[in-house]
């Protein structure tokens, strides 16, 4: 790298650790995060692989990394969230690499700056869960895949597998990117046998960790997405890899739906012209790069999809996030190609503007930030005595997490006395609980939901039963019960 190359890299990276190091406490915890933060990490590394193995979907390798994060800096959103944001900024210099090793220098840059910006990447940077570990070990693949295509060397395949192997041990859907990568070094290098036995090693610790999934999946929860159609779903794929996440889309404005339409509109346009200069602009090497990862993240998305249509679904966009960074390195190397000139640097500084102008929103907006649970917890105020909390579905484990509030059922819980009921609800009307209670006060808490604060002239006796969220709130619901020793 020339010395205003490694300024340009500095540069990035320098960005990149900034845009997720310094709004990492700006959002609440959603519901998954507070899992990870107040259900699956204990204070025994044992008790957590315990949970992991009983409640989970994911392997275990994350929380490994976070019950040891956790131990120096604690579980709250910047201590637990700091590990993922780190992750994310040392995919970036992967991203480099990757391009690099394809195409060129040039390429390498553009690629790095938009995996650097990109909101949703930047999203899951900021998430207390295991994507941001699995797309740096695809990145990290990805670089070394690129140097098995130039030299399938022991070592190189060997880097490969590792950081194939970490993938798989980060997250299920790495075995899509990872099985395309292994065929492709297969078909390549027919009839050698280093690709075929390095491959089939990696394949031996996806089938290791089968028995594993098998037993997660075997815990009975519901795959709600499987409810949405898997077109809407693969339109989801795009607007959700360009636009971020909008999990406050049902109480927002339109002009934030405005917002992520003309971007989705925008990051099409680029891809295409990212799409044109690779086939008609770029060397012949740069080109076979380019769509040989091109190749690699295509099958890394139809293969899950195909699949949710014959059987099996776990077709969700955040379970496919492993499939953006290639398609960001593809991109790039169109942009940075050698015959690309000022249209590929006008296309890789819009993307970059686009994608910053998509993270001022997701600053700024309400509807396109996590649910502030961590408000509607500070408003409910401290109890002042025993108190029932009745919660939607999603709030209960933030909610627990910042009220430390336990689930009121039993073997723990058969019933206890009080005077306050408190409901977070997302409906406009509920059920009013019985035994003498009565409505003091009702709050909207948008985005995320209403206060219904009810209070009885002296301590009543409850039940789990008189108040279960199916009764009170006629939506799935989790009571907790605070204030009792």
């Amino acid at each position: 790298m020339t010395r205003r190359q490694i300024l340009i890299f500095g540069g990035i990276l320098s960005a990149a650790a900034v845009i997720r190091f310094a709004t990492l406490s700006h959002q609440s915890y959603d519901h998954d995060e507070a899992v990870t933060a107040w259900r699956v990490l204990h204070g025994g590394l044992g008790e957590t692989l315990h949970v992991v193995i009983n409640s989970e979907r994911s392997p275990p390798l994350y929380y490994l990394l976070a019950w040891v994060w956790t131990q120096l800096f604690g579980t709250g959103e910047v201590g637990l969230r700091s590990l993922s944001a780190l992750i994310g900024v040392l995919t970036v210099p992967a991203a480099y690499l990757a391009a690099r090793e394809l195409a060129s220098r040039r390429a390498g840059l553009i690629a790095a700056a938009l995996v650097a910006v990109n909101p949703y990447l930047v999203w899951y940077s900021q998430e207390a869960r295991s994507y941001a570990l699995l797309v740096l070990f695809v990145a990290w693949g990805l670089y070394f895949f690129a140097r098995c295509l130039n030299d399938p060397a022991p070592r190189n395949l060997g880097l490969w597998a590792a950081a194939s192997a970490l993938a798989l041990c980060s997250h299920y859907f790495a075995a899509f990117v990872v099985g395309a990568e292994g065929l492709w070094l297969i078909a390549r290098g027919w009839p050698r046998r280093g690709p075929l036995v390095t491959f089939g090693a990696t394949a031996a610790v996806g089938l290791a960790l089968l028995p594993l999934a098998i037993t997660q999946e075997g815990t009975g929860r519901r795959n709600h997405f499987t409810t949405v159609p898997l077109l809407h779903r693969a339109a989801g794929v795009a607007l959700g890899f360009l636009a971020s996440e909008e999990p406050g889309g049902l109480v927002g404005s339109p002009p934030v739906r405005s917002l992520r339409g003309a971007v989705l509109v925008a990051g099409l346009i680029l891809a295409a012209v990212a799409l044109g200069l690779l086939l008609w602009r770029a060397t012949p090497r740069e080109r076979r790069g380019g769509l040989t990862i091109a190749g690699v993240a295509s099958a890394a998305l139809i293969v899950p999809f195909a699949l949710a249509a014959v059987g099996p679904d776990f077709v969700d966009v955040r379970n496919l996030i492993g499939t953006l960074l290639p398609l960001l390195i593809v991109a790039g190397i169109g942009l940075g190609c050698r015959g690309a000139g000022r249209l590929g640097l006008a296309g890789a500084g819009a993307a970059s503007l686009i994608f910053l102008a998509v993270l001022a929103a997701v600053f700024a907006s309400g509807q396109m930030q996590r649910p502030d649970w961590r408000g509607a917890a500070a408003a409910i105020g401290p109890p002042s005595g025993p108190r029932v909390l009745v919660v939607a579905r999603n709030g209960n484990e933030p909610i627990a997490y910042y009220r430390h509030a336990h689930e009121f059922r039993p073997p723990r819980f058969r019933s206890v006395r009080v005077k306050e009921i408190d409901v977070l609800s997302t409906l406009g009307t509920i059920s009013t609980p019985d035994d003498g209670f009565r409505l003091t006060e009702r709050r909207g808490l948008a985005p995320c939901c209403t206060l219904w604060r009810y209070r009885a002239r002296r301590p009543t006796l409850v039940r789990p039963k008189d108040v279960n969220g199916r009764h009170v709130l006629l939506e799935r619901s989790t009571v907790l019960v605070e204030g009792v020793r």
